[in-house]
């Protein structure tokens, strides 16, 4: 096995390179006897620094991507842009073993992780690996979600694992950042799915051309584009499909104003779906023009890969939120409390939108914030969209990371048109307690941008903190104290 197969490299020093390895990790604590450490250089860390430590777990070989010191007696191999090669090493040490799995990737700025929760509940019976925001799930085995989508490394892992436990399908998540920074490089993908394009990560793609060219390289990795499934009512998502429908007449449009898959919303928890000239009538239990779209995007993959509209259809009822998107926390309260990932312009709008439509409402209370050491110029775009849809807007803390969060809120702030009509509670913990106990009866208060997230980003380090859990024991509180009163 030449695992440098396909890619150029360089030996600097050789120990016994064409020995059999044991494993492989660019995480020197995960390093084993006789296995290989790859050192890159990351945003944050730079893995040569961690060679000394890798050595002394057992590595026997070390791939560097620039030039150092060679005091070990091990072999060491230097590849330049090493990221993007990563993908290729890991590939030719497990065999490949993408090639041998149906893989379906979901990219589009909102709905990924709902898609593909989505796609998985249609599928039915059928054993799925499914990648994403909220965890890494393989059959029955869940890990942890580092990132939307794993390091090229960990990627091939999880497909190891997946041929290993007779699954054939692989349902992912694929982020902008992956396609640029090649973590999806050596995967030939067989259904894609386009969600839209709206504002966020410009901190790093800058422009909105950018960050669509660089979504639109998932469609270029499709074995065939006619298995390509695009939500025509975003404009990127016209724009693909006008580009590649010429060539590729199979690719399945879809849009609650037109497409090839059309949806619309009846009244009583039903919906309609019209699919080749047939419209057929569906329970639906989910809220939000948001979720139609998701739902109309998961049908489309579940066509491409086989199944009968009949299934589907039977199937479409049963379609439960993922978990922090727009999730009701309920506990016996006269108010409803709403979770929601909600972190860009565009999201929140659909989510307030969403709870404004909800029969019944009386006040919309949304709290939200931004992100720290992310796109600075969403901040008061958001602002704007909170104070034209919201009765009460609270502003507080939302993972401020290594930036100071007082710049943060000065970025929000300028959104404000009217500039003293908001409550400013930077504590989020703090901010929920004041929404449960200004709610009035059949109030509904959005607690946006964390979702399923646990922990709070302070600095470089993750804190505890969940938003249901804390909405959950403050409306219990309030109960509490209504109750003794």
């Amino acid at each position: 096995m030449n695992i440098f197969s396909g890619i150029e490299y360089k030996i600097l020093k050789d120990v016994n390179l064409d020995r059999k390895y044991n494993g492989i990790e660019y995480d020197s604590r995960k390093i084993k006897e006789n296995y290989i450490f790859v050192a890159f250089e990351g945003a944050n860390v730079d893995g040569h620094d961690y060679i000394d430590s890798a050595v002394k777990n057992g590595a026997t070989c070390i791939i560097v991507s620039k030039e150092v010191e060679m005091k070990h007696n091990v072999s060491y191999v230097l590849i330049e842009e090493i990221r993007h090669k990563l993908g290729y090493i890991a590939s030719n040490f497990y065999e490949w073993p993408q090639r041998k799995l149906k893989i379906i990737g979901v990219t589009g700025t909102n709905g990924k992780t709902s898609s593909t929760y989505m796609i998985e509940k249609l599928m039915g019976d059928i054993p799925v690996t499914r990648i994403g925001t909220i965890e890494y799930k393989v059959g029955d085995e869940v890990f942890d979600a580092v990132n939307t989508t794993p390091e090229s490394l960990d990627l091939i892992k999880i497909f190891d694992k997946t041929l290993k436990k007779k699954i054939e399908y692989v349902v992912m998540e694929v982020s902008s950042h992956s396609l640029e920074l090649g973590r999806v490089d050596v995967i030939d993908f067989d259904c894609a799915l386009f969600t839209n394009l709206t504002q966020d990560h410009l901190d790093y793609h800058l422009t909105m051309e950018n960050y669509f060219q660089a979504k639109r390289k998932l469609f270029l990795k499709l074995k065939d584009k006619n298995d390509s499934v695009i939500n025509i009512d975003d404009n990127y998502g016209k724009r693909l499909y006008d580009e590649f429908i010429v060539d590729n007449p199979e690719i399945i449009s879809y849009g609650i104003d037109g497409g090839d898959l059309e949806g619309e919303y009846l009244d009583d928890g039903y919906i309609d779906i019209k699919y080749k000239e047939q419209v057929e009538k569906v329970k639906f239990a989910l809220l939000g023009d948001f979720n139609l779209y998701n739902t109309l995007g998961a049908i489309g993959i579940a066509l491409k890969i086989g199944i009968s509209m009949e299934e589907i259809l039977k199937r479409v009822s049963n379609i439960k939120a993922a978990p922090g998107r727009f999730e009701a926390l309920n506990c016996g309260q006269d108010y409803k409390v709403i979770v929601d990932y909600a972190h860009t312009p565009d999201a929140l709008v659909n989510v307030i939108v969403a709870a404004r439509n909800i029969k019944n409402v009386n006040r919309i209370i949304t709290i939200f914030g931004c992100g720290g050491d992310r796109d600075r110029t969403k901040r008061p775009i958001m602002a704007k969209v909170v104070e034209d849809l919201s009765d009460i807007i609270i502003l507080t803390s939302d993972n401020p990371r290594t930036e100071n969060p007082e710049q943060i809120f000065t970025d929000v702030k300028k959104g404000f048109i009217k500039s003293d009509d908001y409550i400013f509670e930077p504590d989020r913990e703090k901010a929920i307690k004041a929404a449960v106990n200004m709610a009035e009866k059949n109030d509904i208060i959005l607690i946006t941008g964390k979702g399923h997230e646990t922990y709070h980003i302070i600095g470089t380090k993750k804190w505890h903190f969940d938003d249901k859990e804390i909405a959950r024991r403050e409306i219990v509180r309030r109960k509490m104290v209504e109750n003794v009163n």
